[in-house]
């Protein structure tokens, strides 16, 4: 079977960061993680949530603002996308927004040793992780499967680098993925 592709890595890998926080496991339990890379499960956002079911963190792929084919001779670049998502269902921003926010952050800042050494082909490709925007505001229950109070979208890009040739020979490359 071929290599899992990078983007996927970089996902699973945000996942661990965020995973490995012993204060983030503490505000958010493990069901209460929409995790959208589990093979077993097509659909893991929650229709109905209870109060049991809060704070939720979700991490969702927001896209590719800038891919550039030739950021070099040799290389081409690609910024892609993250946003972790916090539904906290609380009014109180000192109760577990911000020390979501803040465990979140002090995930994140381990990322060269997790991101960073994520290899494809051989060679290690993120160079950068920067936590961009968080927009924060109270949750619009109509439209937030009715889950009031604080919520925030924190936007992360993630900065890789691939030689152009490893772009070139996946093009012959027999591709063995089975969908579950």
């Amino acid at each position: 079977m071929a290599e899992t592709d990078p983007f996927t890595k970089v996902f699973n890998a945000l996942w661990s960061l965020a995973d490995a926080s012993v204060p983030l496991n503490a505000l958010i339990l493990p069901g209460n993680k929409i995790k959208f890379n589990l093979p077993q499960n097509r659909d893991p956002q929650k229709d109905s949530v209870m109060t049991a079911d809060l704070v939720e963190l979700m991490l969702s792929t927001t896209g590719i603002p800038e891919t550039n084919l030739t950021h070099s001779s040799c290389d081409v670049s690609v910024k892609r996308q993250f946003s972790w998502m916090i539904t906290t269902g609380d009014f109180r921003v000192n109760y577990l927004l911000y020390p979501v926010e803040w465990a979140l952050l002090c995930a994140m800042a381990d990322y060269e040793s997790v991101l960073a050494a994520l290899t494809y082909d051989g060679l290690q490709y993120v160079k950068l992780c920067r936590i961009n925007t968080a927009v924060e505001g109270i949750s619009n229950a109509l439209q937030n499967r009715g889950i009031r109070g604080w919520s925030a979208i924190w936007a992360c890009t993630v900065e890789m680098y691939f030689k152009r040739s490893i772009l070139k020979d996946f093009n012959s490359t027999p591709l063995t993925a089975e969908v579950k």
